[in-house]
């Protein structure tokens, strides 16, 4: 029985893992070469801003998403924007609601007057609330 708990943490726990961690995938039309990006230390100043506006329009973007918090952001990195420019390539962990964690590749622009131009995010957030009891049950 020991021996079937031990095996059953290991399954729950590689599943949590998989689960939380993102992944940018090369996409397999693009054709030419990709910009270089150069890695950004995570509690500089234009990556706590830009973290800032992240949470900001986030919880804009849906109701669902109003008790969003920042958990980590895993990593940083900025590179040349196609029309003049850069963008922040962060790789953010967030805790939608009570412990649902959800990690996410985001992609924020910049003009060339650095200033936030907008946001991209590689996935909707999913958030589960509580369901109240069906009255009629």
């Amino acid at each position: 029985t020991r021996m079937a708990a031990l095996r059953l943490f290991g399954i729950v726990g590689c599943l949590l893992c998989a689960t939380v961690h993102a992944a940018v995938k090369p996409n397999p039309e693009f054709k030419g070469e990709v910009p270089e990006r150069r890695p950004l230390q995570t509690d500089d100043a234009e990556v706590r801003n830009t973290l800032r506006f992240v949470m900001t329009e986030l919880k804009r973007l849906s109701n669902q998403y109003r008790y969003a918090t920042l958990v980590k952001c895993h990593g940083a990195s900025a590179g040349d924007a196609n029309f003049d420019g850069r963008n922040l390539f962060l790789d953010v962990e967030f805790d939608m609601l009570k412990g649902q964690n959800s990690r996410h590749d985001i992609i924020v622009f910049k003009d060339e007057h650095h200033v936030i131009t907008g946001m991209a995010i590689d996935e909707f957030p999913e958030v589960q609330f509580r369901e109240r009891p069906d009255p009629d049950v």
